[in-house]
């Protein structure tokens, strides 16, 4: 698949590839699931598994079964949500809002909060892969 669209051939974005291939909504979740997923990452210094987001996020492992299988079907040329967050923008916006999370560890709603503003940066991006 290529991440080329438009008569300029510039790159995709990474919410129009979701939405391509799996819809608008589950583009936005397949893309949550990814920054949830990020973050976790930033904060545990490895590859979470699907528990392990669910863990950190406070929410039940159906949940984050259902959002993974989201980015499957928007991302299937992705094995992880690795590939999004190489960029050094999102990486930054990433490695802030983990150690936010972080020190507010004691709130459980805190950690059930992905700022919409973070999920659109990230769609945002030009995809590679």
């Amino acid at each position: 698949m290529s991440s080329l669209v438009g008569p300029e051939s510039r790159k995709a974005t990474w919410i129009e590839i979701g939405i391509r291939n799996a819809g608008f909504l589950k583009a936005q979740t397949a893309l949550l699931w990814a920054w949830m997923w990020a973050v976790t990452r930033e904060s545990l210094q490895r590859d979470p598994t699907v528990e392990e987001v669910a863990e950190w996020w406070k929410e039940s492992p159906r949940t984050a079964y259902r959002e993974k299988a989201a980015f499957t079907k928007a991302f299937p040329m992705l094995e992880s949500p690795a590939k999004i967050f190489d960029d050094p923008v999102a990486r930054s916006k990433l490695a802030n809002l983990a150690k936010l999370g972080d020190e507010m560890a004691a709130n459980k709603r805190a950690r059930n909060r992905v700022p919409q503003s973070a999920i659109i940066d990230v769609g945002m991006l030009s995809a590679t892969f």
